[in-house]
């Protein structure tokens, strides 16, 4: 569980095989707090469990941005070229894309599980 008192939140579904080895992945290369979703952390920050399942989450105080808009933000906080990708997914057609594949892969996230 996270005390979510932090400026900045990735929330990821910590149920999810493949969720949690991209959290893991994250984590090892970037220096922001995270959630798998702990009901109180839920809570705390306005998310309903189905909102948790459905999409990864990213928010801070002036943002609450899901699914491509998430990841792209916390790739941003990855730096060097994975900033740049993470930026990339947030430009217009770029973003359609990201979309797009953010939904496809969330639909199937299962198929990549353990």
């Amino acid at each position: 569980m996270l005390l979510v008192q932090e400026a900045v939140v990735l929330v990821y579904d910590g149920e999810c095989d493949f969720c949690c080895r991209c959290a893991n992945w994250l984590k090892k290369r970037a220096d922001f707090p995270m959630s798998s979703g702990a009901e109180e952390d839920l809570r705390s920050l306005g998310l309903s469990p189905i909102e948790a399942k459905r999409s990864v989450w990213w928010i801070n105080e002036n943002e609450r941005l899901a699914g491509h808009e998430a990841i792209g933000r916390a790739l941003q906080g990855v730096g060097g070229v994975w900033a740049l990708l993470g930026r990339a997914m947030t430009i217009t057609p770029i973003s359609w894309i990201a979309s797009s594949v953010y939904r496809r892969v969330a639909a199937n996230r299962h198929r990549f599980n353990k």
